[in-house]
């Protein structure tokens, strides 16, 4: 057998026929990894046999699964919002060898689909290759039913959680609003130490490239672009909410970062030249996917933490039909506020009567692990606009104004309150002649969990948001409720509106969502209908309003104003919390200020479950500054 020696560049493969030869190659590990599973589509049986390593470290050769076989100082398992800063930041200096492991597709810079790219909200809606499709959660109260007393007696929803590089910032709707200082001083009040919005603020500096406002400071532009669609390309419809608020003494401004006030503006969006920049764009460059000391592993499901006593040493996964065992010095959850407790769970660390119940050997007994699950509640009314309330083709964005504010509600802070504008509800023709109105507490109380339905890494866990739970929330969105419908009855709003209704965002509107042949014939269809007025119109109208809920209804009727909320309401996508900050004295704390596991050694966990509490805001640009200053606190305890 003859072999033939290649040296890689940028692991690309000569073109060449390979079959029956050995392959040697000189690389470095992670064009190797990329090679181990290109080179068989290249008609070469086993693919490569092995490679020498470029770089000064190493000088030795290899075998070809050695990505898999060598230990790593950094293994980082999920490739969200955090999990990609944390590959950039923790491979930057070239000393340790770093390990990213995503479980859905990876989006290289040369690869992005042009749906990542250009779509303005969820992406190739809900299929597998973007999101956990059998994924599912419960959004009303749960009291104090068991586990197994909700599946029997309640119904579950989808839930749309990401499952691609670049997580939730690879399909969100590319908001990037930090929050209120105050969110970030409640953090370091309830145990994050160090946590402070003075301690915050330059970890958001060193993110974000503010297109719109330049930094002053002389730092140098962040990686992730910030600009905004200003009121001069907003539709009528916007402009005249912007007036309608202005009555009721809410200002406009143009930053709402430099303004934390009550107070509507437009949104501040991670998007620049109508182009996506995600985590995965923004931290995954070209130039530091090229370094030699990181290794980029996707569509690989972690099932385990390897365990030694008290020590984590690695991951178990699959991947491609087979399991994998990765070593590492350190292992670093970003998974998520659902997944990344699943895995603590399934390794041992959590509430141990949980555990045991399942059957699972307790390591660490922590009682917060899947607890404190927040989100923000939302609910909203759908407009059928008049023509000359429509927006732009040319816009790409629907989110046009965002607006916080304070209800004044007992035991609730100031600028407690969020509302959304969107000026169009859909990509589709029937979704440009509406608009919608979401509106939901800024500040919610409400907790729910996350816990294990079995041992199963496959099965996913149980999830329950509990929304409404807590009364202020319920109270606040109803007051809100009859609020913005006075808004929308009256001048200058009602010039531009032919007609409202309470939304109710059933699986039916979001499978419309989808961009497919037979979802564009069914929305043009429905246009023209509501085009034509009279009968045709009604019938259209009558399919999209829930006749439970008719706007005379919940208007006039304190207990049907109530029943709508609770059936319609649906979480932001915003779930954190599940694995927070706390002193060591705080059994419901799972993570210390830095990062860093309670009760095991080498573990961390590093993305929006860490959060004490649920910002005043978008969880996505604060789970990225959490990222970068977690990675600074890892690297100093190196």
């Amino acid at each position: 057998m003859r072999s033939i020696a290649i040296r890689a560049n940028a692991a690309k493969v000569p073109r060449f026929p390979l079959q029956g030869h050995r392959i040697f190659v000189f690389c470095s590990i992670s064009q190797a990894a990329s090679l181990l599973h290109t080179l068989p589509a290249h008609g070469v049986g086993e693919g490569l046999v092995g490679y020498l390593h470029t770089s000064d470290r190493h000088g030795i050769w290899s075998p070809a699964n050695e990505w898999i076989s060598m230990k790593y100082k950094y293994l980082i398992v999920g490739g969200g919002s955090a999990g990609c800063v944390l590959a950039n930041r923790l491979s930057e200096t070239g000393k340790h060898n770093v390990c990213l492991i995503e479980a859905g597709p990876d989006t290289p810079p040369e690869d992005v689909p042009r749906s990542v790219y250009g779509d303005a909200f969820l992406p190739d809606y809900f299929q597998p290759n973007r999101y956990w499709t059998e994924l599912t959660a419960y959004a009303d109260p749960v009291g104090n039913r068991s586990p197994q007393q909700i599946e029997a007696d309640m119904k579950p929803r989808r839930y749309e959680q990401a499952r691609v590089m670049g997580g939730g910032s690879t399909v969100n709707g590319q908001v990037a609003i930090r929050g209120l200082p105050s969110d970030y001083d409640e953090w370091e009040k309830l145990g994050a130490d160090g946590w402070s919005y003075r301690d915050c603020e330059p970890y958001f500096q060193k993110m974000e490239n503010d297109i719109d406002f330049p930094a002053v400071s002389g730092q140098p532009a962040g990686r992730i672009p910030i600009r905004r669609t200003f009121p001069q390309h907003w539709s009528k419809f916007a402009l005249a909410m912007r007036e309608g608020v202005a009555t009721k003494g809410i200002p406009y401004v143009d930053n709402c970062h430099a303004e934390p006030i009550d107070s509507c503006f437009p949104f501040t969006r991670n998007n620049v030249y109508d182009h996506r920049v995600s985590s995965a764009a923004g931290y995954l460059d070209e130039a530091t996917r090229r370094r030699s000391n990181l290794t980029i592993v996707s569509e690989a499901h972690v099932e385990s933490i390897l365990l030694e006593g008290r020590v984590a040493k690695g991951v178990v996964l699959r991947r491609k039909g087979k399991t994998e065992t990765i070593h590492a010095e350190e292992v670093i959850l970003s998974a998520g506020a659902l997944h990344s407790p699943a895995l603590l769970m399934r390794t041992g660390i959590g509430p141990a009567e949980h555990l045991r119940e399942l059957g699972i050997d307790v390591v660490a007994d922590r009682p917060g692990v899947g607890q404190n699950l927040q989100d923000h509640p939302l609910i909203g009314f759908a407009v059928y606009l008049d023509p000359k309330g429509m927006m732009d083709d040319y816009v790409k964005s629907s989110l046009l104004m965002h607006m916080r504010w304070s209800s004044g509600y007992e035991g609730c802070p100031p600028t407690d309150m969020k509302l959304t504008v969107s000026g169009r509800f859909a990509w589709s023709e029937v979704g440009k002649r509406l608009a919608m109105v979401n509106f939901g507490p800024n500040k919610a109380y409400s907790r729910g969990f996350v816990k294990l339905r079995s041992k199963n890494p496959n099965e996913h866990p149980l999830v329950a948001f509990n929304y409404l739970a807590d009364i202020r929330d319920l109270n606040r969105m109803k007051a809100t409720a009859r609020w913005v419908s006075g808004i929308l009855s009256s001048a200058p709003v009602n010039d531009y509106v032919r007609t409202f209704w309470p939304g109710i965002y059933a699986d039916s509107l979001r499978n419309l969502a989808a961009k497919t042949w037979i979802n564009d014939v069914k929305t043009r269809i429905a246009a023209s209908f509501l085009d034509m007025g009279g009968m045709a119109r009604n019938f259209v109208l009558g399919k999209a309003i829930d006749s439970r809920f008719t706007l005379d209804k919940v208007l006039n009727d304190e207990h049907s104003l109530e029943e709508w909320i609770r059936t319609g309401v649906q979480g932001d996508w915003h779930a954190c919390g599940t694995c927070r900050m706390g002193r060591p004295d705080d059994k419901a704390a799972v993570v210390n200020s830095r990062g860093k596991v309670y009760g095991v050694e080498g573990l961390w966990v590093v993305d929006a479950s860490v959060m004490p509490s649920v910002p005043c805001a978008t969880t996505n640009l604060s789970t990225m500054m959490i990222a970068e200053k977690m990675a600074d606190h890892i690297q100093q305890a190196a």
